[in-house]
C-alpha cells in the first residue's frame, strides 16, 4: 500500500495539467500513487496526461461536479494519507516529504497545510500569501477557519481516518466545495500547520468577479448548513457566525467594487451593515459606490500614489 495518495481533478486543464504533474514527480518523497479523474474535459486533457500512463491512475468521470469527481477517486485511493492537487497548482519538491513527516512525528494531528506563493504567468506575484494576510496556526482551528480560512486546497494533506469520521464531500455542493469539507475535518481533528510554502497556487486571468459571487455564495450556504446542523455549537460562541458573515459579505463585497461593478458591491455591503451597522469601512465604501466611477478611479489611482 502506498502511503499517501495524491488526487488530481481535473476539467479543461491541458495548458497546466503536465507543470502539475511534473511538479508531483519531482517530489523527493517517493512512495505515493497518483489518481487523476476527469470531468469530461474537450481541450485535449487527455492527451497530455498520457505522456504520465505508466506513473498514475487515470479515468474520466460523469461530469457531475468536482465533488463527485473527488469522491470517486477516493473510493480507489489506497493510501493511508490524502492529498489533493489541483490540475492547475503546482507543488515545492519537499512538500509531500515535509507534510508525512509531521503527521508521523505528531499523532495528535489529524490533517495538516502550509503556507502557499500565489503565482501567474509573470512568476510569483504574493510570497506566502497565507502569512502576509491571515493568522494560521495549529490546534483546533474550525472557529478560525470559519471567520478567515487559511487552507489552501493545494497545501492540505489528511488521514484517511478523517473521512471514515465526517464522510465524504458533499456532492450538492458545487463551489467551495473544499472549504465545507476542512471545516467538518476541523470540527473534529486538529490541524498541524507548517509556515512553510510548500505549493503554488495559480492566480488566472479569467477568475472574474462572476465566479468569486458563485464561491461567496457557496460559502454563505455552507455557513447557513453548519448553523442547522449543530446549532447548540453556535449559540455556545454567540458572534462566530456573525463574525463570519462580516468577513464574507466584506470580501464579496470588495470584489465587485474592485472589478467597478458598484450596483453589486453595493447590493453587498448592504448586507454586511446587518451584522455590522456601525462598520466604518463598509459605510465609506458604501457611500463611494454611488460616486461618478471617474471620481472612485482618480481615488483609486491616488491611494495607489500614496
Amino acid at each position: 500500500m502506498p502511503t499517501v495518495t495524491v488526487i488530481i481533478p481535473s476539467l479543461n486543464q491541458g495548458q497546466y495539467i503536465g507543470e502539475a504533474l511534473d511538479s508531483l514527480f519531482a517530489q523527493t518523497f517517493r512512495d505515493y500513487e497518483v489518481i487523476v479523474v476527469d470531468g469530461g474535459s474537450t481541450d485535449g486533457t487527455e492527451t497530455v496526461v498520457r505522456r504520465y500512463r505508466n506513473k498514475i491512475q487515470f479515468f474520466r468521470q460523469d461530469g457531475k461536479g468536482v465533488s463527485r469527481a473527488k469522491n470517486q477517486a477516493l473510493e480507489r485511493a489506497r493510501g493511508k494519507l490524502i492529498a489533493f492537487l489541483d490540475a492547475d497548482d503546482a507543488w515545492y519538491p519537499d512538500k509531500l516529504a515535509k507534510q508525512v513527516a509531521l503527521l508521523e512525528t505528531h499523532p495528535e494531528y489529524g490533517f495538516c497545510s502550509s503556507d502557499v506563493d500565489f503565482f501567474d504567468a509573470t512568476g510569483i506575484i504574493i510570497k506566502g500569501a497565507i502569512a502576509a494576510e491571515k493568522k494560521p496556526r495549529s490546534g483546533m482551528v474550525f472557529d478560525d477557519l470559519l471567520v478567515n480560512n487559511f487552507i489552501s486546497s493545494a497545501t492540505v494533506m489528511l488521514r484517511r481516518e478523517c473521512f471514515e469520521k465526517v464522510g465524504r464531500f458533499d456532492e450538492e455542493i458545487f463551489y467551495a466545495e473544499d472549504t465545507e469539507m476542512w471545516l467538518r475535518v476541523a470540527k473534529e481533528f486538529s490541524l498541524g500547520y507548517l509556515p512553510k510554502c510548500l505549493a503554488r497556487y495559480r492566480v488566472r486571468p479569467e477568475a472574474r468577479s462572476q465566479s468569486f459571487a458563485r464561491h461567496y455564495a457557496s460559502l454563505a450556504g455552507i455557513y447557513a448548513k453548519l448553523n442547522r446542523q449543530d446549532p447548540q455549537y453556535f449559540r455556545e460562541r454567540p458572534g462566530l457566525l456573525r463574525a463570519a458573515y462580516v468577513h464574507l459579505y466584506r470580501r464579496w463585497a470588495y470584489r465587485h467594487f474592485e472589478a467597478g461593478e458598484y450596483a453589486e458591491a453595493r447590493r453587498i455591503y448592504l448586507r454586511v451593515l446587518r451584522y455590522a451597522s456601525l462598520d466604518r469601512s463598509t459605510w465609506i465604501h458604501l457611500v463611494a459606490t454611488f460616486l461618478p466611477p471617474k471620481v472612485i478611479k482618480r481615488r483609486k489611482g491616488k491611494q495607489a500614489e500614496g
